[in-house]
């Protein structure tokens, strides 16, 4: 849970900490990293900070490294190229965890930023890949002082979560008297991550129905992270760990909702950011799951537009991966009484898209393949016909074909 004792660490501290405890979507422990801080603000020792006995930081700066030192240093044996591990790979196979910290990224020439392009993703050096306890971590001087710096490649930036990193005045009178509070990375439970993570999924699902257009940034509209598919993903992850950890959107105090914001946009760059944080705090929704098996109602006249497309998103999500479930029909129920609800509400064009959705995933076929006698089938079968009957639902599925 949020510990009051992260407001005396430097802004982007505490962001950075569920970063680095986060489940990444390729299953190892951290999503990538890049902070960004004028010299002289600590980056460097605070992550240095975080080593521990169980827990190796090992700083390269890359700029003074050679695209080898990332890729591994061919060598011909027995008529073939193979690549040999550097050093500060070797290192991390004593230790349990680590932190590989990337240190004055701006530095780095276009040679060595395309040489990072795997490791920093895919944690592999060459062919050899990283511990799956061991984080990545960069930083960087931002744009406007970099003197003599390379600008990091689009690639290159999408694959970290970009972090603003700064000491106020205050933390930093404080430190002349009380020193320097060190980071602590918090844990996540990975099972529970894995069974949270899907219902985060569908909520950002639901807000790219809304807006597709969200879907790509541009990179050079913004100068840190910008949206890509991979950095949704990320922003997914990020913001399951954050419920986990007590950061919310709607603390009093606003201190969580920072965290939350500092993140997402790190992910997806500051305007879709804003958007997003802004969709997620207006919902009003049922978990979808319970829901669909009949364990939370809902008046449909108190859900807006939004709120309904993201609720049928959801139920579909759950329901299409169930089309041979034994709980099909009960589910099947549910969900057209409550698509009935919208058709009465003069709101049917809200959900048109999922009901064509699970049409042609041949959810009818599935409910029919045991018989048609079950009294619950046939009422289903009659929701089915006044709700797939509908005029207007036809001409929509016509149109699209």
């Amino acid at each position: 849970m949020v510990n009051s004792s992260d407001t005396q660490l430097p802004d982007g501290a505490a962001a950075l900490l569920v970063a680095l405890a986060t489940p990444s979507p390729q299953g190892e422990i951290g999503i990538p990293v890049l902070l960004w801080g004028r010299p002289g603000v600590g980056k460097s020792s605070f992550i240095e900070g975080l080593a521990t006995p169980d827990l190796r930081v090992t700083t390269l700066i890359a700029s003074i490294h050679d695209p080898t030192d990332f890729s591994g240093l061919p060598f011909l044996e027995n008529g073939r190229v193979k690549y040999a591990t550097p050093e500060w790979v070797e290192d991390f196979r004593s230790s349990p965890a680590g932190i590989l910290f990337l240190d004055e990224l701006s530095t780095a020439p276009p040679s060595v930023q395309a040489a990072l392009l795997r490791v920093v993703f895919e944690r592999k050096v060459g062919f050899t890949p990283l511990p799956p306890g061991v984080r990545i971590v960069a930083a960087a001087n931002p744009p406007d002082l970099m003197v003599g710096g390379w600008e990091l490649s689009p690639p290159l930036r999408n694959r970290f979560v970009h972090l603003q990193w700064d000491i106020p005045q205050s933390l930093y009178v404080r430190s002349l008297t009380h020193g320097w509070d060190r980071g602590q990375l918090p844990h996540i439970d990975a099972a529970r991550h894995r069974r949270l993570l899907p219902e985060w999924k569908i909520r950002i699902g639901g807000f790219l129905q809304l807006r597709p257009d969200a879907l790509h940034g541009n990179p050079e509209d913004n100068p840190f992270g910008f949206a890509s598919p991979r950095s949704w993903d990320f922003a997914a992850a990020l913001l399951c760990s954050c419920e986990l950890l007590g950061y919310r959107l709607d603390d009093r105090d606003g201190y969580g909702q920072t965290v939350v914001l500092n993140l997402v946009a790190g992910c997806l760059g500051e305007a879709t950011a804003l958007q997003l944080v802004e969709h997620l705090s207006k919902l009003r929704l049922p978990d979808p799951r319970k829901v669909l098996h009949g364990e939370a109602s809902i008046t449909v006249s108190e859900l807006d537009d939004a709120e309904l497309f993201v609720l049928f998103y959801g139920m579909n999500a759950l329901l299409l991966p169930e089309l041979e479930s034994d709980e099909l029909l009960g589910q099947s129920r549910r969900y057209l009484e409550l698509a009935q609800a919208v058709f009465d509400d003069s709101r049917r064009d809200v959900i048109f898209v999922h009901l064509k959705e699970l049409a042609r995933a041949g959810w009818l076929a599935h409910l029919t393949a045991g018989g048609t006698n079950d009294p619950e089938l046939q009422e289903v079968m009659e929701l089915i016909g006044t709700v797939f009957s509908d005029e207007a639902f036809n001409e929509f599925v016509n149109v699209l074909g």
